[in-house]
C-alpha cells in the first residue's frame, strides 16, 4: 500500500509545532475548503492576517515545494468525499442529527487516512518484530496509558507475552528489564510525550527493538524508533482538546488480527481460558 498523507493530516500533525500566525493559516485552510480552491497565497495570507513568507514557511515546512501544490491537495480531498468537514454550525445539542453526521465524517475520514499511511513495509516489519519477541512492552502516558493496556491484553488474547505497566514510573522500571530479543510498542498520537524518551533510551541501550505508533513522525519518539506506524488524529477539527485514540486503536486491532491468524495454538489457549472465565457467568446457586 503506497503511503499517502492528505493535507489536512499534514497540517494537524505538525499543528503543535506551529508557530501562532501559521496556526492561523492552518486553521484557514481547515476550514474553508471550498474558499482555499480559488485563492492566491497572498489572499490567504490577507485572510490570516499574516505575511506572505509565513505562508511560504508553512508551505515548506508542510513537504510542499509552493502553495499550488497544497492548495490542489486541499481540493482534491474535498472531490474525494471530505464535505463533511464544513460543518458552520460546528458541534451542538441544538442539531443532534447533523452534529452526529460531522462528527462520524470526521473520524472515517480519520480511521481511512489512517489505513493509507501505514504503508505495507512498516507494518510487516512491526508483525514481525512483535510476533519474534521474547516480549512485548507498551509504553504511553496520560490518557493512553489504557489503549497501551488494552493493547497488551488482545496480545495476550492472540498468545503472545506481553505487558503494559500503569504509569510512567513503571514503564521506566521495565524498560531497564527488556533485552535485545524484546520489543518496545510506543503509544504517542503527539509525539511530545517527553517522559516517554527515557524509556526508548534504555530500550535503545538493551538492543530491543522499537516501534513508535504516532501522527509526528518527526518527533523525538519516531526518530528514536526502528519502526514507525504514522497514524491520523483529527482531534483538532471537532475540539480544543486532544481527547480520542481511534486511529492507535485502530492500529492495534490491526496488528492484533493479522497477529492472531499466525499463532498457533491461540484456538486452543482461548478454549482453555474461557473454561475457567466462563463460570463467571453462570448463575449463583
Amino acid at each position: 500500500m503506497k503511503q499517502r498523507v492528505s493535507a489536512v493530516d499534514a497540517i494537524l500533525s505538525s499543528y503543535e509545532g506551529l508557530s501562532a500566525s501559521e496556526k492561523r493559516i492552518a486553521d484557514y485552510i481547515i476550514n474553508h475548503r471550498h474558499e482555499v480552491s480559488s485563492l492566491n497565497a497572498y489572499e490567504i495570507a490577507l485572510k490570516s492576517d499574516t505575511s506572505r513568507a509565513t505562508m511560504s514557511r508553512l508551505v515548506r515546512s508542510l513537504g510542499y515545494e509552493r502553495f499550488a501544490q497544497l492548495r490542489s491537495a486541499r481540493a482534491h480531498e474535498g472531490r474525494a468525499g471530505d464535505d463533511g468537514f464544513e460543518n458552520e454550525g460546528g458541534i451542538s445539542s441544538d442539531d443532534i442529527a447533523g452534529s452526529l453526521q460531522y462528527i462520524l465524517n470526521v473520524k472515517l475520514e480519520e480511521l481511512k487516512s489512517t489505513a493509507s499511511m501505514l504503508g505495507s513495509k512498516p507494518l510487516a516489519n512491526a508483525i514481525k518484530a512483535i510476533r519474534y519477541a521474547d516480549l512485548t512492552m507498551f509504553a504511553a502516558v496520560g490518557n493512553t496509558i489504557p489503549a497501551a493496556q488494552n493493547a497488551a491484553y488482545k496480545l495476550w488474547q492472540a498468545g503472545y507475552r506481553s505487558a503494559a505497566p500503569t504509569s510512567t514510573d513503571g514503564s521506566l522500571q521495565l524498560s531497564l528489564q527488556l533485552t535485545s530479543k524484546d520489543c518496545l510498542v510506543v503509544l504517542s498520537s503527539s509525539g511530545y510525550s517527553k517522559r516517554l524518551i527515557p524509556v526508548l533510551d534504555n530500550a535503545n541501550d538493551a538492543g530491543a527493538t522499537i516501534v513508535a505508533i504516532t501522527e509526528n513522525t518527526e518527533s523525538d519518539i519516531a526518530k528514536r524508533a526502528d519502526i514507525v506506524l504514522r497514524v491520523a488524529n483529527r482531534d483538532k477539527m471537532l475540539s480544543d482538546l486532544h481527547f480520542s485514540q481511534s486511529s492507535i486503536n485502530f492500529v492495534i486491532e490491526t496488528l492484533f488480527l493479522f497477529l492472531s491468524h499466525e499463532s498457533e495454538d491461540v484456538s486452543e489457549k482461548n478454549k482453555l481460558f474461557w473454561k475457567t472465565a466462563g463460570r463467571d457467568r453462570e448463575p449463583e446457586a
